[in-house]
């Protein structure tokens, strides 16, 4: 017998070394968080592991009969070749995947060329990247909104600064028109051409409501309202405000909670959106329907809301004014609340930028949906009240502009014709007066007259010493001192920094003779 014996160490060494490493490369792919293919270079699925029969919806059996083309939208399948044309090189490329239910979503992919037994194959590494864009996503919406938010602050701040100033000229120049008007004879040609001006410098002073609204710092009176008896009660108003062509329809939801608001701020809300929706409709035949209901929000409806400030979920009364006008493409939408951005000639678009800051100054929110040439729907949600009964509104006292009165006033403002104007109005009711140009002259005059001043009428933005300062020196020198508050800014703004702290009264710039006596004889007519 002839026998060769070999030795064959080296090669069963090597076999259970091939035998580890291909339990090894098993495993990691296995195992690897994101879906792993191994495929053939013209797009063959040969392998796969488990994540990515979970990721795709598929058993392995039916992914190794497809090929890359049918795991991606049929849009990228042309642009196979060019996503991968240099296998040899690291690259990085964001694709759409696509599941077997046909469903897309965004993935990361890098691939490689491997040799595997002496032939080439392509192993592709994809990461599902829904949860990364979702976050990206949230991250750029949130930042959107402190932009915004910030934006509107700023602009709000410019807002309520110039309707401060200007309310103060408004003072006097409504305030010297209206004395006039009041000693002219009512057979006095000039009598007309005054009442103009007085009517005049009233809608300079809306307008600087407005201005203050849009800032959120219009004056507020706050009472429990029905949104629909709000609208019905406008109804004549609306019809005769918008264009013949219009149908107005109105949908008004039964038993529907009151909300906390300003009835005549919720006006203004219905006449803004109103018109607004009349001149998208234009020359055209078409409808408005304003509808009112409630509606449950979660967080996540509020979030999409029109500027999301973080409100509360919970019931939310709504009053949706729907157009079939011309609507609005995403950049129009965008900058719809901007102040004094608008499609129509210039000098318009304070209407929607005075409805924003009403319904934040409302803890409200806005909803748009629109569409070019689909028309346009604002629906605006106010906080529902909790379902008891309103108590009846008092009536405000009537005014009495012929009252006299007896005793003396510090009148404290740092403009002249304001001060000086106040000065007559108030020595035309019969009271005696003494002025002081700023904060520390007011304390000084006080000091040394405090046994005989009844009232303090005081300006509540002054240089050297404010108005916050000087009420609380005033306060300090005779704890039982009167003071009326006098600003440009609205009551809502200046008031709730003096709460609790005994303020007499609060009047807004600019005001008219009746107003200011009517105020002065209602806190001197109580007993100290």
């Amino acid at each position: 017998m002839l026998g060769i014996s070999v030795d064959v160490t080296e090669q069963k060494r090597a076999e259970q070394a091939l035998r580890e490493s291909e339990a090894k490369y098993h495993t990691l792919f296995q195992f690897f968080p994101d879906p792993v293919f191994l495929e053939t270079p013209d797009g063959a699925i040969i392998d796969c592991n488990t994540v990515a029969c979970d990721v795709y919806g598929y058993d392995k059996a039916s992914m190794v009969k497809l090929t890359v083309a049918d795991l991606i939208p049929p849009e990228l399948i042309p642009r196979l070749s060019e996503m991968f044309e240099d296998l040899n090189e690291d690259r990085l490329i964001e694709a759409m995947g696509k599941t077997r239910d046909g469903k897309l979503f965004p993935t990361e992919v890098t691939a490689r060329f491997i040799d595997v037994g002496g032939q080439q194959q392509v192993l592709v590494h994809v990461r599902d990247i829904r949860e990364r864009k979702r976050a990206e996503e949230e991250k750029a919406k949130l930042e959107s909104q402190i932009l915004q938010a910030q934006k509107l602050e700023s602009l709000g701040v410019l807002a309520g600064g110039i309707a401060h100033d200007f309310n103060n000229l408004l003072t006097a120049v409504l305030g010297y028109a209206d004395l006039t008007e009041a000693e002219l004879s009512p057979t006095s040609p000039l009598r007309e051409n005054v009442h103009q001006i007085v009517q005049t410098a009233r809608r300079g002073a809306e307008l600087t409501k407005q201005m203050l609204a849009y800032s959120g710092r219009g004056k507020f009176l706050i009472q429990r309202v029905c949104i629909s008896t709000v609208v019905e009660e406008m109804t004549h108003l609306l019809n005769v405000s918008i264009s013949k062509k219009c149908l107005l329809q109105c949908r008004f939801a039964p038993e529907l909670p009151d909300i906390e608001a300003d009835v005549a701020q919720m006006r203004q809300v219905v006449m803004n959106l109103i018109i607004n929706a009349s001149e998208a409709i234009g020359d055209n035949n078409g409808a408005i329907t304003i509808t009112t209901g409630i509606v449950n929000c979660d967080r996540g409806y509020l979030a999409e809301a029109y500027l999301d400030e973080n409100l509360p979920a919970g019931q939310y009364v709504y009053l949706e004014v729907a157009d079939t006008g011309c609507g609005m493409n995403a950049e129009t939408r965008a900058k719809i609340f901007d102040p004094f951005f608008t499609t129509k000639f210039t000098g318009r678009g304070l209407g929607l930028a005075a409805v924003l800051g009403i319904v934040r100054g409302h803890r409200g929110a806005i909803k748009v949906y629109s569409e070019s040439g689909k028309g346009t729907s604002f629906k605006v949600l106010f906080p529902a009240c909790a379902s008891h009964t309103a108590p009846p509104a008092t009536d405000e006292p009537a005014l009495r502009p012929s009252w006299q009165g007896h005793g003396t006033v510090l009148v404290v403002d740092d403009e002249d014709m304001v001060r000086t104007l106040a000065e007559k109005m108030l020595r035309a009711a019969g009271l005696n007066v003494i002025t002081a140009g700023n904060g520390r002259e007011a304390v000084e005059v006080f000091q040394e007259n405090a046994d005989k001043i009844d009232l303090v009428l005081l300006d509540m933005t002054m240089p050297q010493m404010g108005g916050e300062e000087t009420f609380q020196e005033l306060r300090r020198r005779r704890p039982d001192a009167r003071v009326i508050l006098s600003s440009g800014y609205s009551e809502t703004d200046v008031t709730a920094r003096f709460s609790g702290k005994g303020l007499a009264g609060f009047i807004q710039k600019p005001y008219v003779s009746e107003e200011l006596i009517d105020l002065v004889r209602r806190i001197m007519d109580i007993p100290q």
